[in-house]
């Protein structure tokens, strides 16, 4: 899990800083989203079109990634708006591809993930 956020910061950054390359995105305003936790990470406005980009960061050429349900259930509300970048080739030579109205465009299967327990430890007492 821990390689994933790795992977998906360094993707995050890199769209930070290049996403002027990416054609829909071309002299847009971006907005960090990421700490609202609303299933998007970016809000782009351009020519007074909003886009919500989702970034995702894959190191080889090819390969997979999965989508939070937050962000399934709103790429599935907001459709041609929610576009995924993907940053592909993070070993070496980093490109973009995205992918507008994902839910429609590419096939995702559900699955359930159940997460273990874990314990938390209150303090029983006030500290003054």
């Amino acid at each position: 899990f821990k390689k994933l956020q790795e992977t998906g910061l360094e993707a995050e950054l890199y769209f930070m800083n290049n996403f002027n390359e990416i054609s829909i995105f071309n002299n847009g305003i971006l907005e960090d989203a990421r700490l609202f936790g609303d299933g998007y990470d970016f809000q782009m406005n351009v020519d007074g079109n909003l886009y919500l980009a989702e970034i995702k960061g894959i190191r080889e050429k090819k390969g997979r990634f999965r989508l939070t349900q937050k962000e399934f259930l709103m790429a599935n509300e907001y459709k041609n708006d929610y576009i995924i970048t993907l940053v592909l080739n993070m070993n070496d030579l980093p490109t973009f591809l995205t992918i507008e109205n994902p839910v429609n465009n590419l096939k995702f299967e559900e699955k359930i993930i159940k997460s273990k327990e874990t314990k938390e430890y209150y303090l029983m007492n006030d500290i003054f």
